[in-house]
C-alpha cells in the first residue's frame, strides 16, 4: 500500500476536520445525531448514516460481535433497514428515535463498538479507496487523501465521475502525479460547485484545503498540519 500508518491517519484526521470541526477523540465514537440533510442519523467517528446504509452494518456488526447493548439495539434493525430516521424532521424526533440514539451513544464507550465503526468504515471506504489509489499510480498521501475524500463524500463511484472531466494523464499511463492530482482538484470543485444541491455546493472548501496543503509542498502529510484552523500533531 503507497500510504503509511501515520498516513492514515493524518488522513483519518483530515476527513473528521471536514465533517465534525475537530480531529477524531475516543469520545467521538458515540457522537450521535439526525441530520437536516435526510440522511438520517449520523453516528460515531466516521459519521455513519442510516440513509447510506453504513449505520446498519455497523449495528448488525456489533450484535454480531456481542456488544453490551446488543439486545438493546436488535429491535431497532428493522427500523434502520427501512432507512426509518432518515424521514424524521430533525425538530420533531419522536420517542423511540431518541431512545435509538441514546443506546448508540452509550454504545460508542464500548470497544467492541469502536472496533465495529472502524471496521466497516474501512471495509465500505478505505479498501474501494485505496484500490483506486493503486489503479491510478498515486504515491503521494495527498493524492491519497484527495481520492479518500471523494469517496467518503460522493461514493466509489464518485472517483471515475471526476476522472471523466479532465485530460491530465495518470500516473499509471506516465503522467506526473502532481499535475494530476492538482487537476483532480481542480476539476472536483468545480464539479461540487455547480451541484444543484446547495449543501453539496458549500463543500468547496474541502477542494480548497487540499490546495493549500499542496502549496505547502506538504505531499507527504507530514505533521504538524494545520487544516481549517486545525492542527494535526
Amino acid at each position: 500500500m503507497p500510504v503509511s500508518d501515520s498516513q492514515k491517519k493524518v488522513i483519518d484526521s483530515v476527513l473528521s476536520i471536514f465533517e465534525t470541526g475537530r480531529v477524531p477523540t475516543p469520545s467521538a465514537y458515540s457522537t450521535c445525531a439526525i441530520l437536516t440533510d435526510g440522511a438520517g442519523i449520523s453516528y460515531g467517528k466516521h459519521q455513519s448514516t442510516d440513509r447510506s446504509g453504513s449505520l446498519d452494518k455497523i449495528v448488525d456488526l456489533y450484535i454480531a460481535k456481542g456488544g453490551k447493548h446488543g439486545e438493546e439495539l436488535k429491535q431497532f434493525v428493522p427500523k434502520l433497514a427501512l432507512n426509518e430516521t432518515a424521514k424524521l424532521d430533525p425538530k420533531h424526533v419522536p420517542s423511540w428515535a431518541k431512545y435509538l440514539m441514546g443506546v448508540l451513544k452509550e454504545a460508542g464507550k464500548d470497544p467492541v463498538m469502536q472496533a465495529a465503526q472502524d471496521e466497516v468504515f474501512d471495509a465500505n471506504y478505505w479498501v474501494p479507496a485505496m484500490g483506486h489509489v493503486q489503479k491510478i499510480g498515486l504515491q503521494t498521501g495527498l493524492g491519497a487523501l484527495v481520492v479518500y475524500d471523494t469517496c467518503i463524500h460522493s461514493g466509489s463511484g464518485g472517483v471515475a465521475i471526476i476522472r471523466a472531466r479532465f485530460p491530465e494523464p495518470a500516473p499509471c499511463n506516465g503522467g506526473d502525479e502532481k499535475a494530476w492530482v492538482l487537476a483532480y482538484i481542480k476539476a472536483r470543485r468545480e464539479w461540487l460547485a455547480a451541484n444543484k444541491n446547495p449543501l453539496v455546493q458549500r463543500t468547496v472548501y474541502r477542494m480548497d484545503a487540499f490546495n493549500e496543503i499542496a502549496r505547502s509542498c506538504n505531499w507527504e502529510l507530514n505533521t504538524p498540519l494545520t487544516v481549517r484552523g486545525v492542527k494535526i500533531v
